[in-house]
């Protein structure tokens, strides 16, 4: 099932997307305390793109949790930097990868057999890695809960977010009030 929590969100993506929840890998842990960041969700498409999936929730929780939201520019950046650094991640994680030789003989076996999807998360680095090659693969998706509709605010997120971009990635920005089209479910949890 591909259904996790973040944000005091329930998020459910599409059950033909292979999702990996970013702080939850080894890839992750690796470099984590390095000053790197990473987006919330890494997930491949059957459409041949990869998302990169980042979710903020400004909306009022309990008091224990409760946020301040940034202003459109330092929220761009904070975004921004996720989506540079898991980029960057993808590429390191894949360059280790090939200095093993036994990694190497098990994705070209997946190849050679022409294996679809298999388990492997050797494979699922591999082929984030292969569809980031192509900029035009790549959708950028910051999940923005906010306590009121503003679309100024929005408009403003994005085109700060926009500058982060490598040219022909896309950017989408959805809420659960505006789904924007996006194939993913959130659901609000209730506390």
């Amino acid at each position: 099932m591909n259904t996790f929590e973040e944000s005091d969100l329930q998020i459910t993506f599409p059950e033909s997307w292979l999702v990996r929840k970013y702080d939850e890998t080894t890839a992750y842990h690796s470099v984590s305390g390095h000053g790197l960041k990473g987006v919330d969700f890494l997930c491949l498409a059957p459409d041949g793109r990869l998302w990169l999936v980042e979710v903020k929730n400004y909306r009022r929780r309990e008091e224990r949790h409760k946020t301040h939201r940034r202003n459109p520019e330092a929220l761009a950046e904070h975004v921004g930097r996720k989506f540079v650094d898991t980029k960057r991640l993808i590429r390191v994680v894949n360059r280790a990868m090939r200095r093993n030789w036994w990694i190497g003989l098990q994705l070209l076996w997946y190849d050679l057999r022409k294996i679809d999807r298999p388990r492997s998360h050797y494979w699922f680095w591999a082929e984030a890695e292969r569809r980031l090659a192509n900029p035009r693969k790549l959708v950028c998706l910051l999940w923005l809960e906010t306590p009121e509709l503003n679309p100024d605010y929005e408009a403003a997120t994005a085109e700060a977010l926009e500058e982060w971009l490598e040219p022909g990635n896309e950017l989408k920005l959805a809420e659960t009030q505006r789904p924007a089209g996006v194939p993913v479910t959130v659901i609000r949890k209730q506390n």
